[in-house]
């Protein structure tokens, strides 16, 4: 007796799905759906939605990353964009071949190991060795996993200046690798390693080739790939990354984890060096008005033809400064500008705003900057040592240039060395700041508003000054004109008309930053490049050939890999390993779609007539076995009718074929409006 689905629940989609991209995210229950092509609505099954991204091109393909914290879109501007599947903030973008289109997305993650031993079972007492000095480090602000709940974050801003919205890992920890595998219409493939090192120039054999779908074998080093040539047939492509032995394994894993966080670090150094420049930009424009508004004031009689300029301006402004300081005389003509241009309010908010961004700026380098050189500096040892030991040991170094780690190395420390100058300026100037807004509020703005009225009060409530006129003079020689953060920040100063660089920009820190992302560039560059020619192909298995390369589906269920294909009423499941096994399925009915679920069964949405569908879940059998039989038996049925729980059903998800999950399927009506959830 064939067993009715039962249907766990109904509900309605809001907006105009187009029909593209139609995806469950089992372990979020999120469903994403795509709208006038362009975008991507995210709803809860509940039909809730949560969020919608506007990719700003058409979407060709969307891939859940294994833990369903994230997701991948492929568009026709050649774009790969990840975003986070909690609150659908972009984490990465980058591009891909710009001549050819993207035909496959697959997103795979595999378990890592970190120490193996010759007999490929864990090492004797090797946890009493190992030790991981980056664990026992503090985070950086990209390394601290702040998924919580979608509606819960949705809406949420960084609390701290430093956390970027930017993850950059998409792994949990480094027992987890996952890559992000992209093929091109020219049968170029690139992966993407943990979201962050990239691997490109692998290239399949043949012209012409169109690639379906991919799958992983039993290892990382066995992978597969269903291809279609210009003759729409069917091959099985095999990729080999030709790594012996579980030692050498390991160290392609290891050096694959360094280089991606090697990736992570300098990126994050990058970001939180762009959130400083941004922040003392805004506070160093409005310095920088204050002053050019305060030497209109002081030439505001002297023809524009005698103004000084250059060093002479910014001689005669000191000058008239470090007479007020050292006489507490004030010149009737910049009155106006102490009284009601700068004023207590323009004071109150320079010094906010500054101390805010010494502060910042300050905490940032800590916490952020020099945490991440010395991690950066601990990576590099890393790498260091699997260079010196494959030279020692004649083995492999996995394109780990010893010149450019050592390079690496010498400038991560200069660089450091540089941050803490810088910070040994910066709290000098942040002090003689201070000290220079006390003195202009005492002796300068509060004596103007008094004196009119009453002087000797004045000065019996100001017995003292909360200054030091040394300080004062350092700072109007020093920092008045020529503040350090523009100087190693490399801040554009093109807008300013007053605060200009001191100093060569060569030297900045954004330089050093610069000149260690070239090199690190090129030590990555040598480790793909040796990554690329440790993979090759076994020669490919002709399987049939498909007249819709679309409805192919490619699944692994435990050792065995099978293929399914639909052709009107005809599925065809084929069996490959030594041997190639086929089997023909014929059904009364046109296939509106299908999905593997399991090694013998396979969820089908079929069209009785004009008026009916129904979905029914089939089991061949055993494909290897009695493979020229057509008969195949339906476990479980449901029937769509006028009247039924939904009206034409066109398209089919399922949430996982994994043994052990609770499979369930997602059907959405013709319309794209209803759709109902049935336990598989």
């Amino acid at each position: 007796m064939i067993q009715s689905f039962e249907i766990l629940a109904t509900h309605k989609i809001v907006g105009f799905p187009d029909g593209n991209i139609f995806s469950w995210c089992s372990q979020m229950d999120l469903l994403a759906v795509s709208m006038n092509q362009t975008s991507i609505w995210v709803f809860r099954l509940d039909g809730e939605r949560v969020y919608a991204i506007n990719n700003r091109a058409k979407i060709l393909h969307l891939q859940w990353s294994l833990n369903g914290k994230f997701f991948a879109l492929s568009g026709t501007d050649h774009q790969i964009k990840v975003y986070d599947s909690n609150n659908g903030k972009l984490v990465n973008s980058f591009a891909t071949s710009a001549d050819s289109p993207i035909t496959l997305v697959s997103w795979t993650s595999i378990n890592v190991p970190h120490s193996i031993s010759p007999d490929n079972k864990p090492a004797a007492f090797q946890d009493l060795f190992k030790i991981d000095v980056l664990d026992d480090m503090p985070q950086l602000a990209n390394e601290i996993d702040s998924s919580t709940d979608a509606s819960a974050i949705a809406n949420t801003e960084p609390e701290t200046p430093y956390e970027t919205a930017l993850v950059t890992n998409t792994t949990e920890n480094d027992a987890t690798m996952d890559y992000l595998l992209v093929a091109s219409g020219d049968s170029h493939v690139s992966v993407t390693f943990n979201n962050l090192f990239t691997v490109s120039g692998i290239k399949l054999p043949g012209n012409d080739v169109k690639l379906l779908e991919h799958t992983v074998d039993n290892d990382f080093f066995l992978q597969s790939f269903l291809v279609q040539d210009s003759t729409a047939q069917l091959h099985l492509q095999k990729l080999h990354i030709n790594v012996v032995g579980p030692r050498n394994r390991s160290f392609l894993f290891d050096s694959i984890r360094w280089a991606s966080q090697v990736i992570s670090i300098t990126n994050h150094i990058s970001d939180q060096l762009g959130v400083l420049q941004a922040e003392s930009k805004e506070f160093l424009s409005l310095y920088d008005r204050y002053i050019s508004n305060y030497k209109d004031a002081l030439f505001e009689d002297v023809k524009m033809t005698e103004h000084p300029l250059g060093a002479d301006l910014e001689e005669a402004i000191v000058a008239d400064l470090g007479g007020m300081l050292l006489t507490g005389l004030i010149p009737l003509e910049t009155t106006d500008f102490w009284l009601n241009q700068f004023g207590e309010r323009g004071l109150m908010r320079l010094s906010a705003l500054g101390n805010n961004v010494y502060d910042n700026v300050r905490k940032v380098m800590f916490t952020q900057l020099i945490l991440g050189l010395e991690k950066l500096i601990v990576l590099l040892s890393h790498l260091e040592s699997l260079s010196k030991s494959a030279d020692v040991m004649q083995e492999d170094n996995y394109g780990v240039t010893l010149t450019y780690v050592q390079k690496a190395v010498l400038l991560t420390q200069g660089l450091v060395k540089k941050i803490y100058e810088f910070i040994w300026r910066l709290n000098d100037e942040h002090e003689y700041f201070n000290q220079f807004l006390n003195w202009a509020k005492i002796e300068i703005i509060e004596k103007l508003s008094k004196e009119d009225s009453d002087p000797d009060a004045f000065f019996e409530e100001n017995p003292t000054m909360e200054f030091k006129t040394s300080l004062i003079m350092e700072y109007f020689s020093d920092f008045l004109f020529h503040s350090v953060l523009m100087r190693d920040l490399d801040l554009d100063g093109s807008g300013h008309e007053m605060l200009v660089k001191k100093t060569n920009p060569d030297t900045s820190i954004k330089a050093y930053i610069h000149e260690l992302q070239i090199l690190l560039k090129s030590l990555l560059s040598d480790m793909e490049g040796s990554f690329v020619l440790k993979i090759c192909f076994d020669a490919s298995k002709p399987l049939f050939t498909s007249t819709d390369g679309s409805r192919i589906d490619l699944e692994i269920f435990r050792a065995q890999k099978l293929i399914s294909a639909v052709q009107d009423n005809k599925l065809c499941v084929v069996a490959t390993g030594d041997n190639i096994f086929r089997k023909e399925l014929n059904f009364s009915h046109k296939i509106i779609s299908h999905k593997l679920v399991s090694s013998n069964t396979v969820l089908v949405l079929s069209e009785v007539d004009e008026n009916t569908r129904k979905v029914e879940l089939v089991d061949f059998g055993d494909v290897e076995v009695n493979s020229e039989s057509l008969s195949f038996k339906v476990l479980k049925s449901l029937e769509f009718g006028p009247g039924g729980a939904l009206k034409k059903p066109a398209y089919m998800t399922v949430n996982s074929i994994e043994e052990k999950a609770t499979k369930m399927a997602l059907i959405l009506s013709e319309s794209k409006k209803d759709y109902i959830i049935i336990r598989i």
